[in-house]
């Protein structure tokens, strides 16, 4: 071996362990962006760099410790050191401040407060197949989010502020142009429904949902002036769907579910549906090819509950199960999140 490839080698050995560092320390780096957001330190940088010392008086932090905590959330660019202990705020860390639309400081909360305790359980899931959640929890991990309603609020807040910016992607994209009425099935509190209305003054909707989820969604619509257009009907998308909608809408739940479950859903929803209805799913679509891609990342949290991300031809097995055709594949894409799709299905 020449000098030369042996300094090759030497830098892709290199290469490769700095690459393995990082997954080996990527729970450090978590952690230390968990610190961050809920000491809300965002909220108190400006692009003019401040002492870590002041900083830690206001959000009520050691000051030593938190110059060390600042020192390394700014070598990974998530903040900007400045001299002598000072730090500033820079357009990553600007995504953390309690103001901002991005979802990543709720979700770094999230995974945190709610994800933590099953991933540390991944192994148990690999050898067994069984969800790790439901060996935390003893019981699955919706279940569980019922009984704890602060755990629920930590889920379904960060999900919140995420699913706006998907929707308001989508309208601008036209997806749900040409609808005059829509059935939003797992609808949550509204929001979709709410800018899908607001976007289109013709359009009529019904949401599906539990009893107890719908007294927020009628709240948030009768705040926002559309209460009047939309219908609220309670039930269970396993159970029951509105008939005679032109279009049938489910907002990332099916990747919650296992295959069978996921099947159920989606044969409800054929059997009310109109020939000339469609479905759109917002979910994400695994790459099939070798490579990073986040959705497999997210697969992972997904098998720990017992639910799985799918690829393109997943999705399409799974449609055809009950009597659904895949028409086309959107791509929604949204600053600061995944990359998520639209799946548009229709009677087969």
């Amino acid at each position: 071996m020449s000098a030369t490839d042996r300094a090759a080698h030497g830098r892709e050995r290199q290469a490769a362990a700095q690459l393995l560092g990082r997954v080996v320390t990527g729970i450090w780096t978590a952690h230390a962006g968990y610190a961050a957001v809920k000491l809300r330190v965002a909220d108190r940088l400006t692009e003019l760099p401040r002492p870590a010392q002041e900083i830690a008086a206001e959000v009520g932090a050691d000051p030593g410790a938190l110059a060390r905590l600042l020192r390394t959330l700014a070598a990974l660019g998530v903040f900007t050191e400045g001299p002598a202990g000072h730090f500033a705020l820079n357009d990553t860390g600007r995504q953390l401040r309690t103001d901002s639309e991005s979802p990543l400081g709720p979700f770094l909360e999230l995974h945190h407060e709610i994800f933590r305790p099953w991933h540390a359980e991944l192994l148990h899931t690999v050898r067994t197949g069984q969800p790790a959640a439901e060996k935390v929890y003893g019981m699955p991990f919706f279940a569980h989010l019922e009984r704890d309603p602060a755990a629920g609020k930590v889920f379904h807040d960060a999900l919140a502020r995420s699913l706006p910016l998907l929707v308001r992607a989508a309208l601008a994209d036209g997806v749900f142009d040409g609808i005059g009425s829509l059935a939003d099935l797992g609808g949550g509190d509204g929001a979709l429904v709410e800018l899908a209305l607001q976007h289109d003054p013709a359009l009529r909707a019904t949401l599906l949902e539990r009893p107890e989820a719908l007294a927020g969604a009628r709240e948030r619509l009768a705040a926002a002036g559309v209460a009047d257009r939309c219908t609220f009907a309670e039930g269970s998308f396993f159970e029951t769907a509105p008939k005679d909608h032109d279009a049938y809408v489910i907002a990332r739940c099916l990747h919650n579910w296992p295959d069978d479950r996921a099947a159920r859903i989606l044969r409800t929803v054929r059997a009310v549906m109109r020939d000339d209805a469609r479905l759109l799913l917002f979910e994400q679509v695994v790459s099939s090819e070798p490579g990073f891609d986040m959705g497999k990342c997210a697969d992972l949290t997904m098998m720990l509950i017992g639910g799985r991300e799918r690829t393109r031809a997943e999705h399409e097995d799974l449609l055809a199960s009950a009597g659904l055709r895949l028409r086309e594949v959107r791509g929604v894409s949204v600053a600061g999140t995944p990359k998520s799709h639209v799946l548009v299905a229709v009677p087969d």
